[in-house]
């Protein structure tokens, strides 16, 4: 067995990083219009639903980035979970910069903010709240639109590397 338990030292923020890298997860571009009324995004993994009724759901971005002060700023912004074969866009908004979307990657959805084309799913959220989260805030949407392509498989990360679906256990 390759297990080993946590040690009684004091765990270091590379052992906590990788702890939270056994955990798979979808990868998602939060998008919104920054000050300017230029498309924006910033890819993340921190993503989840938080209520059906209403429909909410979360997102953690780091506070330090202008570019996570803009989309903080936005009062709507969109969650488009990428497909597998978005990698190229998943880098494109991880890397350093101000986040500008290309001409033609995005469209404006219902709220008026970028969507990203082909994506897997779509959600497109108010900001109902933020929170603070240690060296994150936690941006609280509610859902007002979303749109699902059953025919998308989703992009993945686990350990420090984009994974495809491989089929059912």
């Amino acid at each position: 067995m390759t297990f080993q338990a946590t040690s009684p030292e004091p765990f270091c923020e590379r052992d906590f990083r990788d702890a939270m890298g056994s955990f798979a997860t979808g990868i998602c571009v939060v998008t919104a219009n920054n000050g300017a009324g230029k498309a924006i995004g910033m890819t993340v993994n921190s993503f989840s639903s938080v209520s059906l009724s209403p429909p909410l759901v979360l997102v953690c971005l780091g506070e330090e980035s202008p570019r996570s002060q803009a989309l903080i700023a936005a009062t709507k912004f969109n969650i488009c979970m990428l497909a597998e074969d978005q990698l190229e866009i998943s880098n494109h908004f991880a890397s350093p910069g101000e986040g500008l979307a290309k001409d033609g990657m995005a469209v404006p959805g219902h709220n008026a903010n970028p969507v990203l084309h082909e994506a897997a799913a779509v959600i497109e959220c108010d900001l109902e709240a933020q929170y603070p989260g240690g060296d994150h805030v936690i941006l609280v949407g509610r859902v007002t639109h979303l749109h699902t392509n059953m025919h998308k498989s989703p992009l993945l990360y686990f350990r420090g590397s984009y994974r495809k679906l491989d089929g059912e256990v």
